[in-house]
């Protein structure tokens, strides 16, 4: 593998990745990202995603909704081709979830599982630029994917190990 050395650093750094190998990184980020957070709401069981707390008033299920919503949003903008601004970032996120007010845990869950498929469909066929670091529609897919997988899964897997009726696994 050649190396290119930079004089602030004098260090070896790997080649520049190539676009394709950019795009199969995005990629393996974001379905690393989804297993552990899949990971977060398997060690739980059911009693435990309507209950309050996890985010504020909150619960597992209205998180894994929140998700939804924004993964639903980064498909439809994929699909169309270009951002659209949401406006009020909260108002967008209290509308969406008084929309999802009345699912149960289950219908959430499979609503996630469809939304996401159709989200990697989505990714596998955009085009190669939109995974450029600094591109407008990477930095909505890093959003709405990666650092939403990891923000939230982690939150739910703190209040887990507080209050989930899930008993303890050993490690």
């Amino acid at each position: 593998m050649s190396t290119h050395l930079h004089a602030e650093s004098l260090t070896p750094h790997p080649e520049p990745i190539s676009i394709k190998d950019r795009k199969s990184a995005v990629l393996a980020a974001i379905d690393d990202n989804w297993r552990q957070f899949r990971n977060s709401l398997d060690q739980l069981v059911s009693d435990d995603m309507a209950k309050p707390g996890v985010l504020e008033s909150q619960s597992v299920t209205d998180i894994v909704g929140h998700i939804t919503t924004w993964e639903w949003e980064l498909v439809t903008s994929l699909d169309r081709g270009s951002i659209e601004p949401v406006g009020n970032i909260d108002r967008f996120n209290a509308n969406a979830a008084d929309q999802k007010k009345g699912n149960t845990p289950r219908q959430t869950v499979e609503e996630m599982e469809q939304v996401h498929r159709s989200l990697r469909d989505q990714l596998a066929k955009a085009p190669t630029a939109y995974f450029e670091p600094y591109d407008p529609v990477r930095e909505m897919i890093d959003s709405c994917t990666v650092l939403h997988y990891q923000e939230h899964g982690s939150q739910i897997r703190i209040w887990a190990s507080k209050f989930s009726l899930a008993s303890p696994t050993t490690e």
